[in-house]
């Protein structure tokens, strides 16, 4: 399937993130570069860029990454999917700051780039939260437990509000610690929600693992 360019356009028109936690937090406390998968078109990576945060992205979508390079001339960007990766080397830190980590085949890839006391971050939406019908901007349309498909608005840099469909499977937080387990050999370190909200109530939540 070939990448659709509106996507990357979507995107590029966000405001950058002001909101940076907790992966500042993260990167600030780690050895350099942080992998960031899944890195888009710059959101986010450029916020923390600069503030000193050293990164190598990945993204499969080529216009994410044409309109980062422009961003990021001198941050090494790889174009590659997740599941297909192999940098032939490890990291202290690699961040997943999306829901993009939900299948085996990502997290183990993901796993495999980890050094051995190193940490692999990333946040899931949470199904509590689409359970209980989500919240303004956000529309489900169905839930079955192991998949939702919801309608999310996007609010441009202009002003105007896009929508987006988006169809993803769920990984519950009750059975996170045996998905890293069995799915890539890791373990549960920590689990939180959002900065401002409780676990059971936060649109997503965030994972931190290593090997021990």
């Amino acid at each position: 399937m070939r990448p659709d360019p509106g996507f990357a356009e979507l995107y590029a028109s966000l405001p950058d993130a002001t909101d940076l936690w907790p992966w500042k937090d993260l990167a600030l406390t780690a050895k350099p570069p942080v992998l960031y998968l899944g890195i888009g078109s710059g959101r986010l990576a450029v916020p923390l860029h600069e503030t000193g945060i050293m990164l190598v992205g990945v993204d499969s979508h080529p216009g994410m990454l044409a309109s980062l390079r422009r961003r990021l001339p001198d941050t090494e960007l790889i174009l590659s999917r997740i599941e297909d990766l192999h940098l032939g080397r490890q990291f202290d830190l690699i961040i997943v700051p999306s829901n993009i980590l939900c299948l085996v085949e990502r997290l183990r890839s993901a796993a495999n780039h980890l050094a051995a006391d190193g940490s692999l971050a990333f946040e899931l939406t949470n199904p509590y939260w689409l359970q209980a019908g989500a919240s303004q901007g956000v529309r489900v349309q169905s839930f079955d437990g192991n998949g939702a498909r919801f309608q999310v608005d996007y609010t441009l840099a202009d002003g105007r509000v896009v929508t987006q469909e988006a169809e993803i499977p769920l990984v519950w937080p009750d059975e996170v610690e045996n998905w890293l387990a069995i799915g890539a050999g890791l373990r549960l370190r920590r689990m939180f929600g959002r900065n401002d909200a409780e676990l059971a109530s936060s649109p997503s939540f965030y994972v931190v693992a290593g090997r021990g």
